[in-house]
């Protein structure tokens, strides 16, 4: 383990506060509050090129250029985390994704989990790809998604099967600690016995997505548990988890790979020593060779 490493790590279990639920009313109001103070606006910093477009289901999206790279033709969807509206703090990631591949960012402005029933979440980032889709070449787009959104990166394949796949799958998927609700014992003693290695995410997290995202409908099992989501022509997928609560998802997912005939196609990386999302930002050693392998993997297609 690096050096730098090892200090993000100490300092993350000695200052940070895990993501703990207690009390799913009042974790929804605090999102309430911070939602409300992070409603989307246009980007004015010149770090960029930004286009705004409305998708056919009212909500915006970004599409982002490098201002510092010739444009390589190729798109991605880049699907940010956080149960809260938390696209500002993700901007940075979607800009660095564009200076380091050339490629169209499609930065989707989705209403939260915390909002919304995760459903129609999915439902409004499925637009964003369909849009995306019918202006640019199958074979030359990728979708990202960082933590919550790596899980929706595995939904939207998902949600595209279960209509009947009218939609072609994108080349590549990253997807840094993609989550999911466990549905064996087993799954779930494995994700308990990653909870003391975790300094980020409490499993009382994911105890309660199916409450905290439900506003009062259904929750279908396939939108929170792996084991459920149909996986059929999904393409080249690469999952990036540290030692973490999410990576107990693993097992889920490579089930469903490989019940669905792409188990070949599903690679995961699960690090040692480091945190929940650490394969998606290039700071020390660990992070930085994750992150650029999926950059290449990216400038390969």
């Amino acid at each position: 383990m690096s050096i730098s490493g090892k200090l993000a790590m100490t300092a993350l279990k000695l200052f940070f506060k895990k993501l703990q639920i207690t009390d799913v009313e009042k974790e929804l109001e605090k999102c309430k509050q911070f939602n409300e103070k992070h409603r989307f606006v246009m980007p004015k910093d010149k770090k960029a090129y930004y286009e705004l477009i409305i998708t056919a289901v009212n909500y915006p999206c970004l599409v982002i250029r490098s201002r510092k790279r010739k444009s390589s033709g190729k798109a991605v969807l880049f699907i940010y985390g956080g149960i809260n509206s938390a696209w500002k703090i993700h901007l940075g990631m979607a800009r660095r994704y564009a200076d380091n591949t050339g490629a169209d960012i499609w930065f989707p402005i989705y209403p939260s989990v915390s909002e919304v029933n995760i459903t129609k979440s999915i439902d409004v980032l499925y637009e964003a790809y369909k849009t995306m889709m019918s202006n640019y070449d199958a074979s030359k787009t990728v979708i990202v998604g960082n933590s919550f959104g790596g899980t929706f990166a595995m939904e939207l394949i998902n949600w595209n099967n279960r209509k009947g796949m009218p939609l072609k799958m994108p080349a590549l998927i990253i997807a840094h600690s993609p989550g999911g609700v466990p549905d064996t014992d087993e799954d779930w003693k494995l994700m308990e016995s990653y909870a003391d290695k975790d300094p980020v995410i409490d499993i009382s997290l994911v105890k309660t997505v199916a409450e905290l995202t439900a506003h009062g409908e259904e929750v279908p099992k396939h939108a929170i548990s792996p084991v459920y989501e149909d996986f059929h022509n999904a393409p080249p997928t690469y999952m990036y988890y540290a030692e973490e609560i999410l990576a107990a998802n693993a097992e889920a997912y490579k089930r469903a790979f490989k019940r669905d005939g792409v188990g070949d196609r599903l690679h995961i990386s699960i690090e040692k020593n480091m945190m929940h999302s650490y394969s998606s930002m290039p700071i020390f050693p660990e992070s930085k060779k994750a992150y650029y392998e999926g950059i290449n993997l990216i400038n390969e297609i």
